[in-house]
């Protein structure tokens, strides 16, 4: 990209006279720079800058003014990151006539795990997170976003995910449902009933919109995700055991699981497991819940009687808790 083209973007100011006047990538790693390409200051960091200008770097975007560094590098200086990202991101959905797709996290959850073959690049995070994604894509590729402001900002005319059509759905249990769908019967489908709009509203979408989807061998989402243990806290097979730690990364779907439990299952045999540095969210009905401040200390539940723990985090930090080896204690026999 030409760096005249870059600075009427993002609104910057070119603060040294250098000779060259294009740049070859765009990089946010200042560790990954290559001779030729534009470091991005997310860190705001000086040190950052110097280990690009040493890899190579021909240009610098940051919020740091030009303190006689180099004056070969193209130095552009921006009053706020953030806006002039939005900026540069709206650019290239735009020329690269980018198609993209707004989805709920549970949405998104839904058309990733449906959505085959995978052309579809799903973007999550942070700004920092989606640019990173975003500047690499190449000439209309789809994306999907999840933050509806952002999505707002750098792509006002977004596709999303609306109401879906009627399915006919026989329920099978908390975790498990049953389908009707094109005069096919699905039986057992990884779906939770809790969920069952939003599935729908994903098949709807990838129906007006011509996106290949397979309903073959679906798994779990990340969402309201079941892990069957033994009483000691270790992994067993789906449906193999009587207890079950149920995974959900999203506080904000919490209050809205924790009512399907209560309509669904007796008070006695779930509780709920809440991080102790998280305040307890508003309005969150009232049931038995447990906190905790590492993972490994969801050990105490062992101890406790229940049926479900509904766990609020995400289900990777608590394998090492899931995996441990047994310890054999001594014995006289």
């Amino acid at each position: 990209m030409k760096i005249d083209n870059l600075i009427r973007i993002v609104d910057g100011v070119l603060q040294t006279t250098p000779s060259i006047d294009a740049f070859e990538t765009i990089v946010f790693d200042c560790e990954r720079i290559s001779r030729g390409d534009l470091f991005i200051d997310t860190t705001h960091s000086k040190q950052a800058i110097h280990t690009a200008i040493r890899k190579g770097a021909y240009a610098i975007l940051s919020t740091h003014t030009f303190e006689g560094d180099d004056d070969e590098i193209a130095w552009i200086y921006v009053s706020c990151l953030e806006q002039s990202l939005i900026k540069l991101l709206r650019y290239r959905v735009a020329q690269n006539s980018l198609q993209v797709i707004h989805a709920s996290s549970l949405h998104a959850a839904f058309l990733h795990l449906l959505h085959t073959p995978s052309t579809i690049t799903f973007a999550k995070g942070n700004l920092f997170d989606v640019a990173k994604v975003i500047l690499k894509l190449a000439k209309e590729m789809p994306v999907c976003l999840e933050d509806n402001t952002l999505c707002a900002h750098i792509a006002p005319s977004a596709q999303s995910i609306e109401k879906g059509l009627h399915v006919n759905v026989l329920h099978k249990g908390l975790f498990l449902s049953s389908f009707w769908w094109k005069e096919r019967y699905y039986p057992d489908v990884k779906i939770p009933m809790l969920f069952w709009s939003e599935f729908t509203d994903v098949l709807h979408f990838c129906e007006i919109h011509s996106i290949a989807y397979s309903l073959e061998n679906i798994s779990f989402t990340e969402h309201f995700y079941p892990q069957f243990i033994t009483p000691s806290l270790r992994k067993k097979e789906f449906g193999s055991s009587d207890q079950v730690l149920i995974f959900e990364p999203s506080i904000e779907l919490l209050a809205r699981e924790i009512n399907h439990m209560l309509s669904t299952l007796p008070q006695e045999h779930w509780c709920v497991c809440l991080p102790k540095h998280l305040p307890t969210p508003k309005h969150l009905p009232f049931c038995t819940i447990h906190t905790y401040e590492i993972p490994e200390a969801l050990s105490l539940l062992s101890s406790f009687a229940f049926r479900y723990a509904l766990i609020l985090g995400e289900r990777s930090t608590f394998e090492a808790l899931l995996t441990q080896p047994f310890i054999s204690q001594p014995s006289l026999f």
